[in-house]
């Protein structure tokens, strides 16, 4: 197998379980969430930014590695690309390309868990912003405009509509 494929398999098995460890996060978000664990929350929020940092970094590394292969495949700078689905394409060994697209597979399949996981909790968030403001709304009163400026606001209206109903 192609010492660059195999740097590019191992890439992505790392993409893979970083991806996994921030579903575990998410999971855990959505507990806190519930909870309204503020401590959690922010616990979680710095693993996940330790976790995004090395995902750049992996995903920099993949994207050199897919350009190193092209390279020495004497594939041309105007069809060069960086994406997977092309590589895997280019890819002439059976028992590489079939990893690269199991990996790629199961990277896309992570990927799409995260992100459910991650439109939940910010459904999760605006819910309970939305419950908090309702709940202020019902202790406080609603939001009543600035005294100094009400009345005023008010009679200039009287005046405009006023002007339109006058009868000649």
């Amino acid at each position: 197998m192609n010492e660059t494929i195999q740097q590019i398999a191992a890439t992505l098995e790392e993409l893979i379980h970083e991806h996994k460890q921030l579903i575990e996060y998410g999971k855990a978000k959505t507990e806190a969430l519930r909870q309204n664990s503020i401590d959690s929350l922010s616990y979680i929020a710095n693993k996940e930014k330790k976790i995004l940092d090395q995902i750049l970094k992996l995903e920099q590394s993949r994207i050199f590695l897919v350009g190193k292969y092209m390279t020495s495949q004497k594939i041309s700078g105007h069809q060069r690309s960086f994406k997977l689905e092309k590589l895997i394409q280019m890819v002439y060994h059976a028992g590489e390309k079939q990893l690269l697209q199991r990996l790629w597979d199961e990277l896309n399949a992570v990927v799409t868990e995260l992100q459910e996981i991650n439109e939940f909790n910010q459904q999760l968030v605006k819910m309970t912003l939305e419950y908090l403001h309702f709940s202020q709304d019902l202790l406080l009163g609603p939001e009543e405009d600035d005294v100094t400026y009400h009345r005023h606001i008010q009679d200039a209206a009287r005046r405009r509509a006023s002007q339109f109903n006058i009868k000649t």
